[in-house]
């Protein structure tokens, strides 16, 4: 979403839904640097362009997806998942099969040769690592590791993505995982 905002600087930053806890937990620490809208604060009537990220799906979008097919709304969709038959039709729909979608992004904001600030670097070099497995999984390609190396030129700090990356077991994880080895 970040990535999108920087191309789409007059958009509004949507999460449909809930969050994993480690987003929600990076939105709780971040919250006074990135204003993320509710479902309920927007006025759907008035939505010209809808920018989808991470998923081709309506299912996934939330009340987002009212908008769809609606006159006069423009669709652009950024995905690293492969289309199918179920897509929300869009007039713009950037795929490539990599890793992260936001490798995708940060790719053309490197292109454009949008400024990118700092916190902002970090938050997508977050969005890569997590996507990726820590740039582990399989899904990964060279393009997720030079949007990397690209946000870290632009000042992305690792201790922060590291940081943020933890992933503790809560006490109900921990005895869920007890049981199941039992």
């Amino acid at each position: 979403c970040v990535a999108a905002k920087i191309l789409y600087p007059g958009a509004k930053m949507l999460l449909p839904g809930s969050q994993e806890r480690n987003v929600r937990d990076f939105l709780n620490l971040w919250q006074d640097k990135i204003k993320i809208e509710q479902e309920k604060e927007i006025d759907f009537d008035t939505v010209n362009r809808l920018i989808v990220v991470e998923t081709r799906l309506a299912q996934r979008i939330g009340r987002a997806a009212s908008v769809i097919g609606k006159k006069g709304v423009e669709i652009h969709i950024y995905d690293h998942h492969p289309r199918s038959k179920y897509d929300i039709k869009a007039q713009k729909d950037i795929f490539k099969p990599v890793g992260s979608t936001t490798s995708i992004l940060v790719n053309i904001i490197k292109k454009k040769k949008i400024p990118i600030n700092p916190m902002e670097a970090t938050i997508m070099a977050l969005g890569i690592y997590e996507d990726t497995g820590s740039l582990t999984f399989q899904t990964t390609v060279k393009l997720d590791i030079d949007m990397v190396g690209y946000l870290f030129s632009k000042g992305a700090n690792l201790s922060v993505v590291s940081s943020c990356l933890k992933q503790e077991l809560s006490s109900e994880e921990l005895n869920f995982l007890s049981k199941l080895i039992n």
